[in-house]
């Protein structure tokens, strides 16, 4: 079975649904396999251990890594 692993800040059940959604349409169009042989794993991260342009997001942006809240609600 192939399997997709989305290594990501936390993110709400709504956004994980979505990204479960478009990932497996994607690939099964793609693919031409059926959508019961994808297995797609989520891996949330604290924002401790994510970095962008060589600094942790936790410094970047400190204001999510207050309670770990979902990337998402920070940009919205």
């Amino acid at each position: 079975m192939p399997h997709i692993v989305v290594y990501s800040p936390h993110l709400s059940r709504e956004k994980k649904v979505a990204c479960v959604a478009a990932l497996t349409e994607a690939f099964c169009t793609t693919t031409g396999l059926a959508k019961d042989h994808l297995v797609i794993h989520i891996e949330e991260h604290s924002y401790e251990n994510i970095a962008v342009a060589g600094k942790l997001l936790a410094d970047t942006i400190p204001e999510i890594a207050v309670g770990e809240k979902p990337l998402q609600e920070v940009n919205e």
